[in-house]
């Protein structure tokens, strides 16, 4: 059929269809302002209206969800704002309290977290937190019960980089030495940490969040500083329990732990040491120290051990080597222990032995010291391989701490000609002997004591004669 004829007569489907498709462009359009309008009016509210969101439904909402999971502890978040561009939720100060302990923070501040996607259940946390920032400053921990306190200037944790660095972390007691002591009616010792930096590479935050294992493939100390007070002029406690030793520590975390290498670089250890009330304490000191350990972890096999190698200069003169190796998943207690001792003047260990051990050194030097300990199920053998000459000793009274009164000029006398063997040299006239390591571990031994025991008990074996 033709349609030649006048144009009014051509068929009108093509027009209509133009028609809906205007009217659906300009729907789609007013959607789109709509819609765009809806984002730019939840932005200003945000913007206007996110303290008083913040602080009145959403921080009530998360310390009432907290005290319903964790029954007993309270939590209190200070005042919060929120930074649309960065992503940035600050919170000036939180404080968590529980029965036996106390935590509280100063400014924290979270970055790179998914809070819709969260928050609306399409995200579990683990997952709203893998681009997260952490910045967190002036942290204080007290727990009552051991009355012991950590605080940390300054947090910075990143989950992108896995990386963490803690800058001026402190381990002390609430209470001061003196009042320690005074408190307690049997002997105690305090100990003390500070470490200015410490440095975490290639932490999984996402296993942490989990509460399935903390693994980390390196740990830094920088210039950390160890200090322990031992309060021995009041009668020993009665016994409790064993002090664990490093496997059962270990052992005793629930959480898998791993840490591919640790560091301490320049440190610092003093150990102090009263055996009268108000006396000056005998004190022995290790500087520069340096540490490395590889292959920590409390899920290891049989065969592993966790290998440690460490120096340090002992009383600022003879430089100290270790070697220490503890198997990871031992049963019992078992460890290999090997080290040395170079040169030094025998007298610098003269204010900790006068002191500790009642007798003090006039005269001696060491040319150097070998050992070799191995600790099968709590009882320690080995050798002790020193060269020193010209050594004498004084015995002290236990009162006083003279040498002056008769009987002791006597004691030092005939131990100096009869007991103590003043040279052990391959230049000397006799042979040198080797010194027989013999110890085994007492209930209430720490890990360390069975190590400075053990030690002690062969290079008493060469200086006797």
């Amino acid at each position: 059929m033709s349609y030649r004829g006048h144009p009014d007569d051509r068929p009108r489907r093509p027009e209509a269809d133009n028609s809906r498709g205007h009217k659906l462009r300009r729907l789609t359009t007013y959607a789109g302002y709509g819609l765009g309008g809806a984002v730019l009016a939840g932005v200003v509210l945000i913007l206007i209206f996110n303290g008083a969101l913040l602080n009145g439904y959403g921080k009530r909402k998360l310390e009432h969800t907290y005290a319903a999971a964790h029954p007993g502890s309270t939590l209190r978040i200070g005042r919060l704002y929120y930074v649309v561009g960065p992503n940035r939720l600050v919170a000036r100060s939180v404080t968590l309290s529980t029965a036996n302990s106390t935590y509280k923070a100063g400014r924290i501040s979270l970055t790179g977290v998914r809070w819709l996607q969260f928050l609306l259940g399409k995200s579990a946390l683990v997952d709203a937190m893998a681009n997260a920032g952490l910045d967190a400053s002036k942290l204080d921990m007290e727990f009552s019960r051991s009355r012991y306190g950590i605080r940390c200037k300054r947090l910075q944790a990143m989950a992108p980089s896995s990386e963490l660095t803690a800058e001026g972390i402190e381990l002390s007691p609430l209470a001061g030495d003196e009042e320690i002591c005074t408190k307690n009616p049997f002997q105690t010792t305090r100990y003390s940490v500070s470490v200015p930096e410490c440095r975490v590479s290639g932490l999984n935050f996402g296993e942490m969040l989990k509460g399935a294992s903390c693994q980390a493939r390196a740990v830094h100390f920088i210039r950390p500083a160890f200090d322990a007070f031992a309060y021995h002029e009041k009668p020993p406690g009665p016994f409790v329990k064993s002090p664990l030793m490093v496997n059962e520590a270990l052992a005793a975390i629930r959480l898998p732990v791993r840490v591919d290498s640790l560091r301490i670089t320049d440190g610092r250890v003093a150990y102090r040491d009263r055996v009268a009330p108000g006396a000056a304490p005998g004190v022995l000191t290790f500087t520069e120290v340096n540490l490395g350990a590889e292959g920590i972890t409390n899920r290891g096999q049989t065969a592993d051990s966790i290998v440690l190698r460490a120096q340090g200069k002992m009383m600022d003169a003879g430089l100290l080597k270790m070697r220490l190796a503890v198997p990871a998943a031992s049963p019992d207690l078992s460890f290999k222990c090997s080290g040395s001792l170079g040169a030094m003047d025998l007298t610098r260990l003269g204010p900790f032995l006068s002191i500790v051990e009642h007798y003090d050194i006039s005269s001696g030097r060491a040319i150097g010291a070998e050992f070799w300990i191995t600790v099968a199920s709590g009882r320690a053998r080995g050798r002790v391989q020193a060269n020193f000459s010209d050594l004498t000793i004084a015995v002290l009274d236990k009162s006083t701490g003279s040498e002056k009164g008769l009987d002791n000029r006597i004691a030092s006398f005939l131990a100096n000609q009869f007991k103590i063997r003043g040279t052990n040299s391959p230049e000397a006239s006799a042979p040198m002997k080797v010194g027989r390591v013999n110890y085994r571990r007492k209930p209430s031994d720490t890990f360390l004591q069975v190590v400075w025991y053990a030690l002690k008990s062969g290079v008493l074996d060469v200086i006797h004669q």
